[in-house]
């Protein structure tokens, strides 16, 4: 079941077989158009239902979003989630903007493509933005969504869609380099990297700053942190243990340092830890952890502005990649052994 044609600036154009530019001149009361076609454009507009400027009519823009995330995500136990905060941020921001805001959580009984295409259609829900990466029964269900959509700090090769991320490869390399500024030569990896699409960025990361200063990657010192379905386990300590671990996300590195404390290591002396997110993972763990901090400020204010650039135009496919690079938050996990 598809979604019907939203009433768009292009929808009016395709109608009258004249250009975007044109209606929007046109609609925007800007000079370039013709006072007999400006009418006439007016005219097609205001019968399609399209909402005029300065106009009472109701429009059938959609004016709610919804945000798809993984159940576990939002799912806090201890302490507010990475992505529920990061939700909270997108909501804000778009309620200013005057949209409503939907969190739908991805679980086991998530409803078909057809079913949510319905519910989309019936709910008067204009676009959807994926936060955070999704299962793969998920991403089948994603695929067939007729509506306006975006991914939010992941992406994925399976689906043609916009997205915007972290530089979660120059951010590794970066902060890796930096534990090689303080002496490190043995470092680690904890995190599996067949999990997420992030991951595997930060793993290349990795990789890619212990090779160009001639560094083995040493298979034995990746240390997983969840199977292949993005559920947690135990980490397995290698037998030659590095001087320093590079950890795949905050909430992962604040566990692992707790599961060296149990095993008798001291963080920094022994071994140094160092994160990516700059959550609340980040503060309460001891040491404080030295960590990259994703910009979630300025990716908020570019999934607004794009969401409802694509709802506003009746965009899917414009395929957009925005890439937002971190900075690195310098606290107490790292000991200079140089």
């Amino acid at each position: 079941m598809r979604r019907k044609k939203e009433v768009t600036m292009q929808y009016i154009a395709d109608q009258l077989q004249i250009s975007k530019v044109t209606v929007s001149k046109a609609l925007k009361d800007q000079d370039g158009v013709s006072d007999e076609l400006r009418q006439k454009i007016k005219d097609v507009a205001r019968e399609l239902g399209y909402k005029l400027p300065g106009s009472d009519q109701a429009t059938i823009t959609a004016k709610n979003i919804v945000i798809m995330v993984q159940e576990k995500y939002v799912d806090a136990k201890e302490y507010t989630t990475f992505y529920l905060r990061f939700y909270q941020k997108l909501a804000s921001s778009l309620t200013q903007r005057g949209f409503m805001c939907n969190l739908f959580p991805l679980g086991d009984n998530t409803p078909s493509a057809l079913e949510l295409n319905k519910w989309f259609n019936d709910s008067n829900v204009g676009g959807v933005i994926v936060l955070g990466d999704v299962k793969k029964k998920h991403i089948e269900i994603i695929k067939d969504l007729q509506i306006s959509m975006l991914f939010l700090d992941c992406y994925n090769a399976d689906v043609s869609v916009d997205c915007i991320v972290t530089d979660n490869y120059y951010s590794t390399f970066e902060i890796t380099n930096y534990l090689k500024k303080c002496g490190h030569s043995r470092i680690g990896f904890v995190g599996n990297v067949n999990a997420t699409s992030s991951i595997q960025d930060r793993f290349l990361g990795y990789c890619r700053s212990l090779m160009g200063s001639g560094l083995p990657i040493k298979f034995e010192s990746i240390i997983p942190d969840r199977d292949d379905s993005n559920e947690e386990i135990e980490f397995v300590l290698p037998r030659e243990m590095p001087t320093a671990f590079v950890c795949n996300c905050d909430d992962t590195a604040y566990k692992f340092v707790k599961h060296l404390n149990e095993h008798g290591y001291r963080v920094p002396e022994d071994v140094s830890v160092v994160g990516f997110d700059n959550d609340i993972y980040a503060e309460i763990s001891y040491p404080k952890l030295t960590t990259v901090a994703v910009n979630v400020e300025v990716m908020t204010e570019k999934a607004t502005n794009l969401i409802i650039d694509k709802i506003q135009n009746g965009e899917r496919d414009k395929l957009s990649r925005i890439f937002v690079t971190g900075d690195t938050v310098y606290r107490d996990s790292v000991s200079n052994i140089n």
